[in-house]
């Protein structure tokens, strides 16, 4: 029974992470392509790692 609830827990961390996830990166790789700048360029890739890492970390939240 113990594995299956960590199992379980793993599995909707990873599909939680990867479905939000999705959206943040798409995001900043289409205003990248529209407006092609190097200071926007540097500043998305902090925001995403920002941004990864807060999804992330909610996603264990909600699924513990």
């Amino acid at each position: 029974m113990d594995i299956y609830f960590i199992l379980n827990m793993l599995r909707s961390i990873t599909a939680t992470f990867f479905q939000n996830g999705i959206w943040v990166i798409g995001f900043f790789f289409l205003l990248n392509k529209t407006y092609e700048n190097e200071k926007l360029k540097q500043v998305s890739k902090y925001i995403v790692g920002i941004f990864l890492i807060l999804l992330f970390i909610d996603s264990v939240m909600v699924s513990i």
